[in-house]
Parts: structure tokens; sequence; C-alpha cells
């Protein structure tokens, strides 16, 4: 019996996997394959689409279908597909409406299976297009026939508070599940979704015990991946929140935090 079996490790890539620079360490990675060599089951647990999350290939390749949409969606890059999904219903058209309505300078984002499109853009939803080398896919909400996956919503970060109170406040609030995923993004995805709940339904199709998954995170839409999982980790520059949540606080971003869970863990078994 290899010295990980039966363990999933999951992590979230932005400020916690990812450095600054939006790179894997060379540290993280050698731990990584460490860890996959003995027997564990390792993957992402995002809030990115599979071709954007694509770009991690790059540095490593899990050997576990990736938790994405934030939780709505799992799928296997070893197979190219799906694995289980959640979808938006056309409910989700007039709670967009609403928010556009209620604060005209809101960019808009719809996440399909296999696009991202612009359909509102301002200073922050072309950044982001930049960052994540997205082609051109300026279309209106409305047009959009392919199911959605999710909506990003995109204000300045003085503004998110008070799209958050739009949104509290809105009829909807209860129809969907709603997360900040970075100081600039508030995302609305279907009922339930969520990176905890990706986690547990992923432990559960790979007949991994729940207590035998460990999650990692830093931000507040990783708050449940850390709070659902068996070890629950949060990066040393995790939002406060996140760090009440965990088991345990490890290094930053920026300190080779995968290689520093690894390491904890050899000692642990």
């Amino acid at each position: 019996m290899a010295q990980f079996d039966g363990l999933l490790l999951c992590t979230d890539l932005d400020d916690t996997l990812l450095t600054d620079d939006k790179r894997v360490s060379d540290e993280n990675i050698e731990a990584i394959k460490y860890f996959m060599d003995n027997g564990g089951l390792f993957t992402f647990a995002t809030g990115r689409v599979p071709a954007g999350a694509r770009l991690m290939l790059d540095y490593i390749v899990p050997n576990a279908p990736m938790v994405c949409f934030n939780g709505g969606a799992i799928y296997d890059y070893s197979k190219e597909e799906f694995v289980w999904q959640a979808a938006l219903g056309e409910d989700a058209l007039p709670a967009v409406e609403y928010v556009e309505k209620a604060f005209p300078p809101v960019g808009i984002e719809v996440c399909t299976d296999d696009k991202v499109y612009f359909c509102k853009t301002n200073r922050i939803v072309e950044e982001h297009k930049r960052l994540e080398k997205f082609p051109d896919n300026y279309l209106d909400y409305k047009e959009i026939k392919k199911t959605w996956r999710k909506v990003i919503f995109m204000v300045e970060e003085r503004d998110i508070e008070t799209l958050r109170r739009i949104v509290d406040e809105s009829p909807f609030a209860d129809d969907f599940s709603f997360v900040r995923s970075s100081p600039w993004y508030y995302e609305l995805l279907p009922k339930g979704a969520t990176k905890g709940a990706g986690l547990l339904k992923l432990a559960d199709i790979l007949g991994i015990k729940h207590e035998n998954t460990i999650g990692m995170g830093d931000n507040e839409n990783d708050l449940s991946l850390v709070q659902d999982a068996g070890l629950g980790i949060a990066v040393a520059n995790a939002a406060g929140i996140v760090k009440r949540a965990a088991d345990m606080i490890t290094v930053d971003n920026n300190s080779h935090a995968v290689r520093a869970v690894v390491e904890y863990l050899k000692k642990l078994i």
C-alpha cells in the first residue's frame, strides 16, 4: 500500500497554488508529483472554466478530475469530458437583468461548457479577458442559447459590497448560490453549487471517504472547500473568514504552500 492511498488533495488555484505572478513553483510541482507517485489523488478546485484552467496543465497534470465553475461541475481532462454538471435555468436571465439595471457599471460574463462570453464590458472584464488569453467572444447574454453554467458580475473593488447588497436585497437572493470569488468578481451559480460540495461529490465518484479529503484555499469562494474537507487548510494569505474555518494554516501562496502540506502529510501518515 502506497503512503497516500485513499487521500484526495484538492487545491484552489489563484493565490493558493499559484504565486502572485500566476505560476506554479518548481517546489510545488515536485511535491505534487511525489504525492501522486505515492498513491495520492490530486486535483484543482477552481472558479475557472475548463478552457481557462487548461493553462495549468503546462505545470502539472492532475490524476483526478477537476472541480470547476466554483463547484458547478467536475471535468476529467484525461477523457476530455464532464463527469458531473449543474446548470442555470431560464430564471437566471431575469436575475442578470435585475443586477444590470440596479448597478449599470457592472461588467457581465456568462460561462458555458466551452466558452466565456463577454456580455457587458468594463475595465475588469477586459483585464480578465487579457490575463486568461480568451478570444473575443462578445455577445449579449440574451443571445446566448447554450446552457449557462455560471455568471460573473465584475466591478471595481470599492463597489463589491454595493453589488453584494443589491443581490442580497433582490427577489433572486434565495434562488441561486452567490459568492465573491475575488476582490472584483461576484458570481451567480446554480443553487447549492460550492467548491466544498463539488469536492465531496468528486470523493463519492472516486470512492474516497469524506474524512480523507484535503481542501486548500484562500478566498471567500474557498470557504466551503476548507469547511467541508476532512482536513481544511488555509494559506497564510487567506481571508480571515477562511482562516477561522480551517483546521490548519500553512505558508502563503508564494512560499510553496502545497509542498508544505505534502511535507506535513508525510510526517502525519
